[in-house]
């Protein structure tokens, strides 16, 4: 079992909330695809957000702390529930808007943008605690994660069978 935080303060209140207000937004949204590809795309960003901070924030380049303390404990592990819902809101849009051509390169930096802004958020929250990280390090970052996204979600678009509403 993970530890508790060992104090429940602003951060952990903030974190409930955003996790719980995301996931209502996506489940309120009508349905856009399969349900295996919608828990795809919902893992898709927790799997990023784990990868990256397993790198960024471990012991060894140590350029960040999650919540309170450098230790692990069960609002870290919440975390990364809240990159699902912004990951598959990202596809989402993309899809519904039907965004192509250049269209794309202004969606992928006001994404990125809004992303960013709201890992300020975050920070402000105490939800983030920079050691030799700056917020500028995460547009790159988020940028980078956001293009292959994309291209993660036109590889299975192009193999998935050409369903009709319907069928969702």
């Amino acid at each position: 079992m993970l530890p508790l935080p060992e104090k429940f303060d602003e951060n952990e209140w903030f974190l409930l909330l955003c996790v719980g207000l995301s996931y209502l937004v996506v489940f309120l949204l009508p349905r856009r695809f399969p349900r295996s590809l919608s828990v795809l795309f919902l893992l898709t960003g927790t799997t990023i957000a784990r990868l990256s901070d397993h790198l960024l924030a471990s012991p060894k380049l140590d350029l960040y702390n999650i919540m309170d303390t450098p230790n692990y404990d069960l609002f870290d592990l919440i975390t990364y529930f809240l990159y699902a819902p912004f990951s598959y809101l990202f596809l989402y849009f993309y899809d519904k808007w039907n965004i192509r051509g250049y269209w794309i390169l202004l969606y992928l930096v006001l994404s990125t943008a809004g992303g960013t802004l709201f890992e300020w958020i975050n920070q402000e929250f105490g939800v983030f605690t920079y050691k030799g990280w700056q917020l500028s390090y995460s547009f790159s970052v988020y940028l980078a994660i956001q293009c292959l996204v994309l291209l993660f979600f036109h590889w299975v678009m192009r193999r998935q069978p050409i369903e009709t509403a319907d069928s969702h």
